[in-house]
């Protein structure tokens, strides 16, 4: 009887080392980093948790979402803002929210440019213990609030993508609204995650299966739309009809835990990501650790399916856990989950 015990407790053992090495591995946590950039930056700095970024590229101006998510996951409210970024003028941080009334904690952004010449910035929004979508008209670089959107599909929401005055896209990057339902999403890789689709009216689920849903982003002719998964290390692409029903198209294996999605006005699609995941969960808990930062290139390849290169690789001692990188003719600003700072980049010739 004893050496059964014994024989059980070392096949328990073995399976649990193995869980725990192949968790490891597919974090990314045994890599061999080889730092490198295609970039000249510099830190712009007194910007809490700058995570995304949107740019209107017909004026340059840039948009930041900011909010102190380190207080957050300690249960914590701190005012969160939008700020601008002028890219052609003077590169000064400017507060758009410093005089909203509502409760504010932004995470992921969108800027929408509607056929009347009206611009939107649509904003997922904490207000803890609720989430829902802001969405401002811009004018005169100022922002003004119109709407606030709530739903029960609204559940973990994380970027948003807009494709009318009033209509969006959502990633979920969880299927579960409770803190041990998202650790046991993330431990076991469950794809519980999915997109919603709000049509101005209603809301409906209308891509699932995502192991950590995070950047997406609709192509300006409205025909196509990019999703990216942070545990499932994928790019997506769908065909958009004019319901907003999605397609399955194309995806592609990055191998890096994706985040948000940007594509310039080249057409150039740029993804930050975190090559070591359990790393970036150590860096949320203490600010004391780095995590490193990545930025990769998804472009058509020859065979017209999909490719893509790494352009920027940091440890994180210039910038840890960069979420996002919008490109603006020969600028990249490059944001981050928990960073003081942005990057504002250059590429060098």
């Amino acid at each position: 009887m004893k050496k059964i015990i014994i024989i059980a407790s070392c096949f328990i053992i073995a399976i649990i080392t193995g869980f725990v090495l192949m968790t490891f591995r597919d974090a990314g946590e045994f890599k061999i980093l080889q730092p490198h950039s295609k970039y000249k930056c510099v830190k712009i700095a007194n910007i809490p948790s700058p995570e995304d970024i949107a740019i209107d590229h017909s004026t340059g101006l840039a948009f930041i979402s900011s909010s102190d998510w380190r207080a957050a996951m300690k249960g914590e409210f701190h005012q969160g803002a939008i700020f601008s970024y002028n890219l052609e003028g003077t590169p000064v941080l400017r507060n758009l929210t410093a005089d909203l009334k509502i409760k504010f904690l932004p995470h992921g952004i969108s800027f929408y440019a509607a056929p009347d010449g009206r611009k939107y910035l649509f904003v997922v929004n904490h207000p803890l213990p609720r989430n829902c979508v802001e969405i401002f008209e811009i004018q005169k670089n100022s922002l003004v609030h119109r709407e606030t959107v709530e739903g029960k599909l609204i559940i973990s929401p994380n970027d948003i993508t807009a494709v009318g005055p009033r209509q969006f896209y959502i990633t979920n990057d969880h299927g579960s609204s409770s803190a041990l339902g998202k650790k046991l999403e993330d431990y076991l890789r469950m794809s519980r995650s999915n997109i919603v689709y709000y049509d101005g009216a209603k809301m409906r689920i209308v891509a699932d299966g995502f192991s950590y849903a995070n950047g997406i982003w609709a192509t300006s002719d409205g025909k196509r739309l990019y999703a990216a998964a942070t545990t499932g290390k994928k790019f997506y692409e769908y065909e958009r009809d004019a319901d907003g029903n999605l397609k399955p198209y194309s995806q592609l294996d990055l191998g890096t835990g994706a985040d948000n999605i940007d594509v310039d006005a080249k057409g150039i699609i740029r993804i930050a990501a975190h090559p070591k995941m359990i790393t970036l969960l150590k860096y949320l808990g203490s600010k004391e650790i780095q995590s490193p930062s990545q930025i990769v290139e998804v472009f058509k390849n020859e065979k017209g399916g999909y490719s893509f290169k790494e352009t920027y690789l940091n440890i994180g001692d210039e910038l840890s856990a960069s979420s996002v990188a919008a490109g603006y003719k020969d600028r990249l600003l490059v944001g981050a989950v928990c960073e003081n700072h942005f990057l504002d980049c250059r590429a060098v010739k």
